[in-house]
């Protein structure tokens, strides 16, 4: 949505555009990243201290709370020492072969709650389904109900160098790299996948994707596919002889592992800060707009603290700073407007989890829900260019050299919700905003 002629908002809606303080956004972030406040992690007195302060700043703009309080209990499941295994059983007639690999050296099983799934094994080559360049590992394997053996990054060939291929299935960290291919694997109906990482396995194991000592989860019972990482020396016991570089994906028959994940569990508790501010039309005040941002961050990593300005102080300060703006407007929004700040994001989703689950106002009658994430990215030009450019805009370079950077926007939208792409591109030219729409 480029920047052009502005459509005028209709009038109370700019009269609380307008009433947004950029001192009180900035005073938000201030305190919500300073020191004292540790980074907000989890479980920390600083994130306390922040779910507090939204709750004053709620109560002070005149803001009521979403029931009898402000707060939510969540409850979460804080994980130590987490480890776990793979036990290999390749039985050929009378005879067996077993062999067990532990969590730290050859294998890596990320932090969960203790559980285990043992069925027979697949290997579906590098789990890739790309109908456009005539590949699919899983033609003609039946992978529902078994655990899926997967090599990580593309097949050997020109044709998977290209730049959306190798960001898609090679780059990034582990969860990055994975994320696709376990996707694929679960709508598929397998209950585990073994990751089998390739030569980079001692350098990642050793640097930035050292395992995780200990790490805080949802208390729901998880239904996703349990994922182990492991080397390629679990992938040669596998086929009983080492991979060729594209080895053919095929059944496994009389070769059967269980994976299982270990750790020393506690129950914690957090919360949630919810407040509303009821509609003022009869009939569409039933319905909600929910605003949410996460208050949590990563708090102290290595005696390091991260502050979290960025992530997500600013998210927090802007939906604090709407909720005081709309509840001054001498004109209300016709709908309720319910203001969500959540805990525990950054780990496992926890706080918006939970409300998904536990609704304080009801899902059906929710409208839409805008989520304040990171939004003080301070965008560079270059990043503009790449976005314009991908984009296929004819004129891409006098697109960035005509807009300013601190003006450009990019959403994110779910593709299950078209409807807001037109509302969002309005807001952008009444505001005079540059918008990227990034549909997923």
């Amino acid at each position: 949505v480029l920047p052009g002629p502005t459509e005028p908002l209709p009038e109370p809606l700019r009269a609380a555009v307008e009433a947004l303080r950029t001192e009180a956004l900035a005073a938000h972030v201030r305190f919500l990243a300073s020191p004292a406040l540790e980074g907000r992690g989890l479980g920390s007195p600083g994130l306390e201290a922040a779910l507090e302060y939204a709750v004053s700043q709620l109560a002070l703009a005149g803001v009521a709370p979403l029931g009898p309080s402000f707060f939510q209990p969540v409850p979460f499941r804080e994980i130590r020492e987490p480890g776990g295994s793979v036990e290999l059983e390749r039985r050929s007639g009378e005879t067996a072969q077993r062999r067990t690999f532990l969590s730290g050296a050859d294998v890596v099983v990320p932090p969960q709650q203790a559980r285990s799934v043992t069925a027979p094994v697949v290997f579906a080559g590098f789990g890739i389904r790309e109908a456009a360049r005539g590949r699919d590992d899983y033609r003609g394997l039946d992978v529902k109900g078994r655990i899926v053996a997967v090599r990580e990054g593309l097949p050997p060939g020109e044709v998977w160098t290209a730049k959306e291929l190798v960001s898609k299935y090679a780059e990034g960290d582990a969860e990055e790299r994975w994320t696709e291919k376990v996707r694929t694997a679960k709508a598929l109906g397998a209950v585990g996948v073994l990751a089998v990482e390739g030569e980079k396995w001692t350098e990642r194991l050793t640097g930035k994707e050292k395992p995780e000592s200990f790490a805080f989860r949802s208390l729901v019972e998880s239904t996703e596919p349990l994922v182990v990482r492991s080397s390629p020396v679990v992938l040669e016991a596998l086929l009983g002889a080492p991979p060729k570089p594209d080895e053919a994906a095929r059944a496994l028959p009389g070769v059967v592992a269980t994976l299982r994940a270990t750790g020393v569990e506690r129950l914690g508790l957090s919360r949630n800060v919810v407040g509303v501010l009821p509609g003022s039309d009869p009939s569409l005040k039933e319905e909600a707009v929910v605003l949410g941002a996460h208050v949590d961050h990563l708090g102290r990593v290595e005696g390091v603290i991260h502050p979290g300005a960025d992530d997500n102080a600013s998210g927090v300060a802007a939906v604090l700073e709407i909720a005081r703006s709309l509840a001054s407007a001498p004109v209300r929004p016709k709908r309720t407007v319910v203001f969500a700040f959540w805990t525990g994001e950054e780990e496992d989703k926890i706080g918006s989890g939970h409300w998904v689950r536990n609704p304080l106002w009801p899902l059906g009658r929710t409208a839409t829900y805008l989520n304040f994430d990171m939004i003080g990215h301070p965008w560079l030009a270059e990043e503009i260019r790449t976005l314009a450019t991908g984009a296929g805009l004819p004129d891409a370079e006098g697109v960035v050299s005509r807009l300013k950077p601190e003006e450009f926007v990019e959403p994110g939208l779910a593709s299950w919700a078209p409807d807001l792409g037109p509302i969002l591109a309005r807001a952008g030219r009444a505001t005079g905003l540059t918008l990227h729409l990034d549909w997923t």
